[in-house]
C-alpha cells in the first residue's frame, strides 16, 4: 500500500503557461503550506474550497522573501479528490516560479507524489472504485468528443454498475447452485435446461459489456488501419483522400512508398489511424524489400486492412496472396472507378472469398473532393467494422485488461453453462461461476492485489 504523510506534485502540465497548480494531499497538508502562505487569514482559517489570496514566502534566510503571489483553496477529509484533507495552489505558470514553490513544500516535509498516487488514495479511501480510477487516465487522453463522453460515461459510474450488476447476477446463480448441491441426485434434462438458460442470460451481459468496453478502447486508444495491396493500385492517394491532406508522395512509379507513413483523422467520434504500406511484389531492391517487410509488420498490428485494388486492371496473382494473407477484419478499396473498369465483378467476388474481407467499396482516390468518391463510404464501412452491433454512444471507456478480464468471466460463465448441459455436475458449474466472479471482483476493486494496483496507477502522470 502506499505511504502515509503528506505528498505534494505539480498538477499541470510542465512548461510556460498563465498559470500552474502544485495539489498537496494528506493529514496535515494545510499546516505545511500555513508555513509559507501570508494572506489576510491563515488557512487553517478559510472555509473550505474557498480561494484565498496571498503570498507564498521563503523565510530560510531569517528574512522574508516572496516567491509567488498565489491563489490557495482547502479541501476538508472525506469532501476533496482524494478523500484526505488536501489543498491546491495555483500560483504564475513559470517554470523557476512554479518549480520554487514546490521546493518550498517537500523542503517543509511533503513527499514527492509518485504517478497516479492522488488517484490510487482516491480509490483506497473508497472515493471512486477501480474502473472509475482508469476513466480518470481516459479523460486526460481523449481525443475526440466521442472519446470523452465514453470516459466520462465510465467516471460517472456507469461500467462499474453494470459490473456490480453483472457480479449480483452470478452471486444469485452460485446461491441457487449451492442449495441445489443439498440434492446430490442427477439434475433431470426440465431442469438442467432451465439452469443453462439462466446461466446463457448471464453470458450475454458479461459478452455485450465485453463488446461494449472494446468499443470505449479503440475510442480511447484510436482504431489502427493498415493499407495495403500491391504497388501502383492507389494506396498513398487513398492515405490523403482519406485524412484530407497530403501526407504520402503520390507517383505513377510502382515501388514510390517504400516505408509506412502515418496519419489520422477522426471519423463520426472514432480516430482512425492509417498506415500507407509500400506496395508487396517480388522484388530485388533491398530498400523496397524492407519497405514490404514493414508492410507486414503494419498488416500484424493493425485492427483492420484496407485492401486496394485497381479496377482499371484485371485481379492478378499478388492481388490474390495479399487477400488470403490478411489475418484481420477488412474492408476492400476497389480504386480508380473513375477509369474504365477492366477488373470484372466475378473477379472481385472471388477475391473477397479468400480472406476475411467484409465489405466492399467503389473508390476514387483522385476525386475525393466529389461525394461520390467512396472516400466516406469506405471510412462508414471500416467504422461499422470497427463497432460491430455497438453503437458509439453504447461504449464504456475501459483499457485492453479490462475488456480481457470482462471476456475471461464470460468464458467462465459459457464453460458453466456447458457443464450442466454435458452433465458434469452443478459443483463443476457453481466453481466456474465463481472464478468469473473473483475476477469481476478483482475488476471492481474489491479483491485488486497490490501489483495490480502498482500496474495500473504507474501509468498516470505525476500529479494525478
Amino acid at each position: 500500500m502506499l505511504e502515509g504523510g503528506v505528498i505534494a506534485a505539480i498538477a499541470t502540465a510542465w512548461g510556460e503557461s498563465a498559470i500552474a497548480i502544485l495539489r498537496l494531499s494528506g493529514s496535515g497538508s494545510v499546516a505545511l503550506a500555513d508555513k509559507f502562505f501570508t494572506g489576510r487569514r491563515r488557512l487553517a482559517d478559510l472555509p473550505p474550497r474557498y480561494m484565498a489570496l496571498g503570498r507564498l514566502v521563503d523565510r530560510s534566510s531569517g528574512v522574508e522573501s516572496t516567491v509567488d503571489q498565489v491563489l490557495v483553496v482547502r479541501f476538508e477529509a472525506g469532501s476533496s479528490y482524494t478523500g484526505e484533507e488536501s489543498l491546491e495552489i495555483h500560483c504564475h505558470g513559470g517554470i523557476a516560479a512554479v518549480q520554487r514553490c514546490l521546493e518550498l513544500l517537500l523542503g517543509a516535509g511533503a513527499r514527492p507524489a509518485a504517478p497516479g498516487e492522488f488517484t490510487k488514495r482516491a480509490f483506497l479511501s473508497g472515493r471512486i472504485d477501480l474502473t472509475q480510477a482508469e476513466a480518470v487516465q481516459s479523460v486526460i487522453r481523449s481525443r475526440s468528443d466521442a472519446a470523452l463522453a465514453s470516459s466520462e460515461r465510465s467516471l460517472q459510474g456507469e461500467l462499474s454498475s453494470r459490473l456490480a450488476n453483472l457480479a449480483d447476477e452470478l452471486t444469485k446463480k452460485r446461491a441457487a447452485l449451492e442449495v441445489r448441491l443439498d440434492y446430490p441426485e442427477e439434475v433431470d434434462g426440465q431442469e438442467a435446461d432451465e439452469i443453462s438458460g439462466d446461466i446463457a442470460a448471464i453470458a450475454l451481459i458479461a459478452h455485450d459489456l465485453a463488446k461494449r468496453c472494446h468499443v470505449g478502447v479503440m475510442l480511447s486508444g484510436g482504431l489502427k488501419i493498415a493499407i495495403v495491396g500491391r504497388p501502383n493500385v492507389g494506396k498513398s492517394a487513398l492515405l490523403n483522400a482519406l485524412v484530407g491532406d497530403e501526407r504520402a508522395i503520390v507517383a505513377e512509379t510502382p515501388g514510390t512508398t517504400r516505408d509506412t507513413v502515418n496519419a489520422s483523422t477522426i471519423w463520426r467520434g472514432l480516430v482512425m489511424e492509417f498506415v500507407d504500406t509500400a506496395g508487396i511484389r517480388s522484388t530485388d531492391d533491398e530498400i523496397e524489400g524492407k519497405g514490404i517487410e514493414r508492410t507486414l509488420m503494419a498488416m500484424r498490428g493493425a485492427d483492420i486492412c484496407v485492401v486496394a485494388l485497381d479496377s482499371s486492371s484485371p485481379i492478378s496473382d499478388i492481388d490474390r496472396e495479399i487477400a488470403s494473407s490478411v489475418a484481420k477484419p477488412a474492408v476492400m478499396a476497389i480504386n480508380k472507378s473513375d477509369l474504365p473498369r477492366v477488373a470484372s465483378d466475378d473477379d472481385i467476388l472471388a477475391l473477397s472469398g479468400l480472406g476475411p474481407i467484409e465489405k466492399s467499396v467503389r473508390t476514387s482516390a483522385i476525386k475525393s473532393a466529389s461525394p461520390d468518391s467512396g472516400i466516406d463510404e469506405l471510412k462508414d464501412a471500416i467504422f461499422g467494422l470497427a463497432l460491430g452491433d455497438v453503437s458509439i454512444e453504447e461504449g464504456y471507456s475501459a483499457t485492453e485488461r479490462t475488456v480481457n478480464v470482462i471476456r475471461e468471466a464470460a468464458r467462465f460463465v459459457d464453460e458453466a453453462g456447458q457443464a450442466i448441459k454435458k452433465s458434469a455436475g452443478v459443483d463443476v458449474a457453481g466453481s466456474l461461476l465463481a472464478s468469473a466472479s473473483e475476477i469481476i471482483s478483482e475488476q471492481l476493486g474489491t479483491d485488486a492485489t497490490e501489483e495490480l494496483l502498482d500496474a495500473i496507477f504507474s501509468t498516470f502522470c505525476v500529479g494525478k
